[in-house]
């Protein structure tokens, strides 16, 4: 089974709202932290600020810790693959996200880009990855970084 490495961020803004992107796929509609594949000779740390100015169109933006890791087995472009993730912190003020720098296959894929407060994400019937994400959100906003990065079992 092939292995994809992927680098996210787990972006929050000055009033400690989440960016997340929407995807809908193959009738399928669900909530996700920007971010994508690490290419060969990238760090993950380089993959996460390029994947974050290619989806948002955010640059120089500082990279926090890595707060969680996961692994799973998921089905890409029709072939099973092993998904090794690694999610970074990242604080912004007074920004805007944009579409403008992304992928074509990515704009196929994002249906919206929104800022999510917890409690809407706690109120929210959505699905949302990885799961058990307010949960999760929660100890960053109140400014808990865990000493070493969370894995997720889902």
């Amino acid at each position: 089974m092939r292995t994809r490495e992927s680098a996210r961020v787990v972006l929050l803004n000055e009033r400690n709202e989440l960016c997340l992107f929407c995807h809908e796929r193959d009738g399928e509609r669900y909530w996700i932290i920007p971010g994508g594949g690490v290419e060969p000779g990238e760090t993950w740390e380089q993959a996460a600020i390029r994947e974050l100015a290619e989806e948002t169109g955010l640059r120089h933006v500082t990279l926090g810790p890595c707060v969680w890791t996961r692994e799973k087995e998921a089905e890409l472009g029709g072939a099973w693959m092993r998904g090794v993730e690694r999610y970074f912190l990242a604080r912004v003020s007074g920004v805007e996200v944009t579409n403008a720098h992304q992928l074509d296959h990515e704009r196929e894929a994002y249906a919206e880009a929104r800022w999510w407060t917890l409690a809407a994400l706690r109120a929210s019937d959505e699905t949302f990855y990885p799961e058990g994400l307010p949960a999760l959100i929660a100890p960053l906003i109140a400014g808990v970084i865990p000493p070493a990065p969370v894995h997720l079992i889902r």
